[in-house]
């Protein structure tokens, strides 16, 4: 393990593998002057006007939004959901010419980008830059953006959680600005970790808006606490191993690198992979998802927007920097990677595309056989050795006279140090699998967990007559709950029983699996995948009601491999 402190030149050098003599790269708290131009007062954000101390509340929000839609013709807005406090999500629709519904978005056969912040309020840097972006494509110098795509911007996803407001105490590190939201929702749930199970209106909107608009890439913009690494933006996708590897392998292994040298060339920032380094002394030996919290589940809605077969990324900047060096850094970000999607519009669609038929293609092909296999589980393992930016200090202190928490001179700023041959534990493989079936057949009974799977975007339809079919039973041995992550999780110790028939009355639910979102109803109705709708509690009323929690019951979801005549 060796260690070199650096320029901002040498920087350069290291990481483009080039010298640009002209090339700035700004650290810690700095950025250009000037970066976000000169606006009338009417579309200035928030943080805009308050130099940088204050974020937008949800009405706030509106206001922007209308003062846009007065000086340009390329918005449409789309209220995601009224949420439970009665307050509306809005997400700005910008496309050149004009587009009002999804069906009008599909016909012009540009792909749709989806961008979305506030789903922690906390955490409000993409919220601002997200409006900065939106602004600048409908009346700035980037509505060349809007030429091959259509973009989708909603600042404030978390609407309750943003009016609800707290003074800040500087637990992700930072301090500013000095009043902001709380991280969950009016109900004190966590809007990321909804996913899977589609408990609040909040996801559910989210989820009728990606079922009807079909985005090709989902973008979700986070704040980490305070951080040790010298990155001012990092980037992570899809590690649910069920996921079809081509669109998470194009976007780690095309689209992160373009995207990164652009925000270096454009905004001379340096961006990496969103993990953190293993806890222990100074240098760094591992850099893990784990440690950054970034696990192989399902239950944030980045990962599971993988499991449709489409791009999707998390943005996290550092908790230690001033307020406008992260809107900065996240505006840098959007804007690089929406230059990226314009010139790439059509080879994204080509990859999602491919995703599409060859999911169907396999279930078609394989399934039957019980030849076609998917992950229940996974881990990260090493993509090899990385040179790593960092920080050997970074220690929060009160400014001199105030409560507020800063950090301490002379630390997390300037060049960070470079350390060479660290560990890249960032590389989702899977360790558990299970047999994908041909179809899955529900009881008529379980027409809530057919509503779930349905907002989901999965194809299910009721049997008009009875049908007689081979396939698996598990045979549950004991159901128990298992706290990881903060959550109650449930767990089915059990087997698969031989192959059997069976014959199904009409009425029953049939899933085939022979559509796009076969990989994600593998994932929720598999009774041992690590976090669908069994380990998320939503099975769990049905599962007690035949006795699961007492003694050994049969799962009532069964396998199908084929239709027997």
């Amino acid at each position: 393990m060796t260690i070199r402190r650096i320029s901002a030149l040498t920087a350069v050098a290291l990481f483009s593998g080039v010298v640009a003599a002209q090339q700035k790269i700004y650290w810690a708290d700095e950025v250009p002057a000037g970066w976000h131009g000169q606006w009338s007062a009417e579309v200035q954000t928030v943080a805009e006007r308050s130099g940088f101390t204050r974020t937008v509340s949800s009405i706030q929000l509106l206001e922007f939004i209308s003062a846009l839609k007065g000086k340009s013709e390329n918005i449409h807005v789309v209220n995601m959901f009224v949420s439970p406090m009665r307050k509306v999500a809005p997400a700005i629709v910008l496309s050149n010419p004009r587009v009002t519904s999804a069906q009008q978005a599909r016909t012009s056969g540009k792909p749709v980008m989806f961008l979305f912040g506030n789903i922690h309020p906390p955490e409000p840097e993409a919220a601002e830059a997200l409006m900065m972006v939106a602004r600048d494509l409908a009346m700035g110098a980037r509505k060349n953006l809007l030429d091959n795509q259509t973009v989708i911007i909603a600042p404030i996803f978390n609407v309750d959680g943003t009016d609800t407001f707290e003074t800040q105490d500087g637990s992700l590190g930072s301090e500013t600005p000095y009043i902001q939201g709380t991280r969950e929702n009016a109900a004190g749930l966590d809007l990321n970790r909804d996913a899977v199970k589609l408990q609040t209106a909040e996801a559910m909107g989210m989820y009728r808006l990606l079922n009807d608009w079909d985005p090709v890439l989902l973008l979700d913009g986070h704040l980490m606490s305070r951080v040790s690494h010298g990155y001012a933006n990092t980037y992570g996708t899809t590690t649910v191993p069920a996921a079809a590897p081509g669109p998470r392998d194009y976007t780690h292994d095309t689209l992160f690198p373009a995207v990164r040298e652009m925000v270096r060339k454009e905004f001379g920032l340096e961006v990496f992979t969103h993990a953190l380094p293993a806890r222990g002394p100074f240098p760094p030996t591992v850099w893990s998802h784990d440690a950054a919290a970034w696990t192989v589940e399902a239950k944030f809605i980045v990962n599971d927007y993988g499991l449709r077969n489409r791009l999707a990324i998390i943005t996290e900047t550092p908790g230690q920097p001033t307020f406008e060096r992260r809107i900065y850094a996240q505006y840098a970000y959007f804007i690089a990677l929406l230059e990226y999607t314009n010139a790439h519009a059509k080879e994204m669609q080509a990859v999602v595309k491919k995703a599409d038929d060859e999911t169907v293609a396999n279930v078609q092909a394989r399934a039957e056989s019980g030849q076609l296999r998917n992950w229940l589980d996974g881990e990260y393992r090493s993509r090899g050795k990385i040179d790593l930016l960092a920080y050997r200090t970074n220690v929060p202190e009160y400014r001199a006279g105030t409560s507020i928490l800063g950090t301490r001179p002379g630390t997390a700023s300037g060049p960070p140090e470079v350390v060479h041959g660290v560990d890249d534990l960032t590389m989702p493989v899977g360790t558990r699998d299970a047999v994908v079936p041909r179809a899955y057949v529900l009881p008529a009974d379980m027409a809530d967990i057919v509503a779930k799977l349905r907002a989901h975007n999965i194809k299910v339809q009721a049997l008009e007559a009875p049908r007689r079919v081979e396939g698996e039973e598990f045979k549950i041995d004991k159901m128990r709950k298992v706290r990881t992550g903060g959550y109650e999780m449930t767990v089915l110790d059990g087997t698969f029983a031989p192959l059997a028939t069976k014959e199904f009355p009409a009425g029953a639910f049939y899933v085939d699996m022979a559509q796009p979102m076969a990989n994600a109803a593998f994932y929720y109705l598999e009774p041992q995948a690590r976090d669908g709708f069994v380990g998320w509690s939503v099975l769990d009323d049905k599962l007690r009601a035949i006795g699961a929690d007492k003694g050994a019951v049969v799962y009532p979801i069964f396998k199908v491999r084929r239709e027997v005549k």
